[in-house]
């Protein structure tokens, strides 16, 4: 049976249950899932934004989630200009605690100097072998917004917005997300619909 942990307002529902014209097998996901398959103990990171599907997802896949919606919190902290650096201590979890972290598209809303704060400390937080998964939005995926990425059966994807979030969009290219990734080691990319990119990073 799997565990939820949420810490204090990450229990958090869906702001908006409508869905992005967008579909898309995830290949990413799927090298995620399998590499955490034939462990019965897996824990696994979520930075949110929090979605009751995602978790039903993982309820079948891994022993514990731990759901930390650091996109909320971001949200936050810009709205009232305070530095990004004190929404890391919500990830205060003790080092090499999970087998994967999913990222999602949290580093495309991050200043250069933020990702790389963000990596370091994904990296102290994965076991030896752990994965990430990372999503670059191209620049027509951008227009659409803030969303959660909501995942359904076969690895089909598809998006939702969230309103309530305002956050930047930094429009990088990949060969900078890749050099901001460090130390994580690139495993697999993917070009997805859109134009956005799928990452796959493991921590060696």
């Amino acid at each position: 049976m799997t565990t939820f942990v949420f810490s204090s307002d990450r229990r958090r529902q869906d702001s908006d249950h409508r869905f992005k014209t967008v579909d898309y097998t995830s290949n990413a996901l799927q090298l995620f899932v399998e590499g955490l398959d034939g462990q019965p103990s897996a824990q696994v990171l979520d930075l949110g934004p929090v979605c009751q599907e995602n978790i039903r997802f993982f309820a079948q896949r891994v022993k514990k989630l731990y759901v930390c919606d650091m996109f909320i919190r971001l949200n936050r902290c810009l709205g009232k200009g305070d530095p990004v650096d004190r929404i890391w201590h919500e990830l205060d979890y003790p080092p090499e605690s999970f087998d994967g972290i999913l990222i999602w598209e949290l580093a495309d809303r991050l200043e250069d100097g933020e990702v790389r704060a963000l990596v370091k400390l994904c990296h102290t937080l994965l076991k030896p072998g752990g994965m990430a998964v990372v999503l670059v939005l191209g620049e027509h995926a951008a227009n659409l917004g803030v969303n959660s990425f909501v995942v359904g059966q076969n690895f089909r994807i598809g998006l939702r917005s969230q309103p309530h979030l305002r956050l930047p969009i930094r429009g990088r290219q990949n060969r900078d997300i890749l050099a901001m990734m460090t130390p994580l080691k690139p495993a697999k990319s993917f070009i997805c619909r859109l134009g956005f990119m799928e990452f796959l990073f493991t921590r060696d």
